[in-house]
């Protein structure tokens, strides 16, 4: 019995010194990750690249897919690589080229709103869409009017616009990535054209237009889904607003076609940057980092300028171009302005720090961390930010011919040829009369 008990003791004591170490080790791996979190966090501030993707090959021009038989429609940056959407499928791209998925859809007229990793994708004018999540499709839904507007906030949730819906010029609602009904909210009136919602997924702007006295405005409201009445709402004459941005819960930043400018936490509108509708040709939004219009001075496409503003929406720089902006794209840290067949690209102090030569028409472009994809008639290319590449050069290259000779009238013409060479194919030009000659040079 006191042997028993004994061994039971020892059993006992071995077994309660194993657990200060297990604590310890425990320990050690959650700071060792707090650690890396806060290198990752640091280091993605500074330059715009994730720990993960330090030891990554850099892009310099490779064709990583090459163009699909139907149209490709739009690109966004989705995790490392880019989502597309086609006539007929929303394609996940890794940032080799490799196909992820492909979801295919049959909607008329999609349009694709991408927020981390849920994509949102309905048919504008009609009565469908769906939610996808991590390159899978995660639900399908059909509803009673045709949808005018919809989006997808950081938090997953999302929020759609129907036209004449319930006796409403405009009915928004609001759910959760659950499903679960959020905020709703009608206009017997007002023209619904766009949306935002909040980072916390609390509240969402909607903007409007509508007929006052005779004269064009656009309206801009702010929600809480607490309240049933806005916060406040900001108007906007003679203008039209396209794309609405939070600064934070309370200010928005509100682009028209007259400017950009900055409503605060009492509904106060302030311009940032003001400009005729004529003059107005190109903007790009990265919520959380930088943000551009491109303009055509007096309407000359000649005397461009791009204006890059921070994520408060102040202004940071301004570029001249002496010819035509075809587009602009913003990310956390760059901008890219692409002028027609070529891409200048510059940091958020004004530095350019890579230029690419494409030769051919670049259609539309994306940054995913420090890669910018380039999408062209040919197909979409991959390029480092910091990267000064010409691809006009590596095709004459590549084009140039390799092993052939015309020998006319006993005439030799050859690239490369050893002497050996040019004597034998000319006295076989000469016995056999024979005009033209092909040979191979092997130097």
């Amino acid at each position: 019995m006191n042997t028993e008990n004994r061994d039971r003791v020892i059993k006992r004591e071995q077994k309660e010194e194993k657990n200060p170490l297990g604590i310890k080790v425990i320990g050690l791996c959650v700071i060792v990750l707090i650690l890396v979190m806060v290198i990752s966090a640091v280091v993605s501030g500074l330059s715009g690249i994730s720990v993960t993707d330090i030891s990554s090959e850099k892009a310099e021009g490779a064709l990583i897919y090459d163009s699909l038989p139907d149209s490709i429609r739009n690109i966004e940056a989705f995790s490392s690589g880019t989502v597309l959407l086609t006539d007929t499928s929303v394609d996940y791209i890794d940032s080799s080229g490799r196909k992820i998925a492909s979801n295919s859809h049959m909607y008329s007229q999609p349009v694709m709103k991408v927020g981390k990793s849920t994509v949102l994708l309905y048919d504008k004018g009609g009565t469908a869409f769906r939610i996808e999540k991590n390159s899978s499709i995660y639900n399908n839904y059909t509803v009673s009017s045709t949808i005018t507007t919809a989006t997808v906030g950081a938090k997953g949730n999302y929020a759609y616009v129907l036209n004449e819906d319930a006796g409403y010029q405009s009915h928004l609602y609001v759910y959760s990535y659950q499903g679960k009904k959020q905020f709703e909210w009608g206009s017997a009136s007002d023209y619904c054209l766009t949306t935002a919602l909040s980072d916390n997924g609390k509240s969402i702007a909607v903007s409007m237009i509508s007929v006052e006295n005779g004269e064009y405005v656009s309206k801009v409201s702010l929600f809480n889904f607490k309240d049933e009445e806005a916060v406040y709402t900001s108007s906007f004459t003679d203008s039209t607003v396209y794309h609405i941005e939070f600064i934070n819960r309370k200010r928005l930043a509100v682009y028209t076609d007259n400017g950009v400018f900055v409503v605060d936490k009492q509904g106060n509108s302030s311009a940032v940057f003001e400009c005729m509708p004529s003059e107005l040709t190109h903007s790009s939004f990265c919520p959380g980092g930088l943000n551009a219009v491109a303009v055509a001075k007096h309407g000359n496409s000649k005397d461009s300028a791009i204006n890059v503003f921070d994520r408060k929406h102040e202004t940071l720089f301004t570029l001249d171009f002496d010819s035509e902006i075809f587009d602009v794209k913003a990310a956390k840290n760059f901008v890219a302005v692409m002028l027609g067949d070529s891409i200048s690209i510059f940091d958020k102090k004004s530095g350019n720090t890579g230029n690419i030569k494409v030769g051919e028409k670049c259609i539309d472009a994306v940054f995913s961390g420090r890669t910018l994809f380039v999408q062209t008639v040919s197909g979409i290319y991959s390029f480092d930010v910091d990267s000064d590449t010409d691809l006009t050069v590596k095709k004459e290259v590549s084009d140039e011919p390799k092993t052939s000779y015309d020998v006319t009238d006993s005439t030799i013409s050859a690239e490369k040829t050893t002497a050996e060479d040019a004597v034998s194919v000319t006295e076989a030009a000469s016995e056999d009369n024979t005009t033209v000659i092909s040979a191979s040079a092997f130097g």
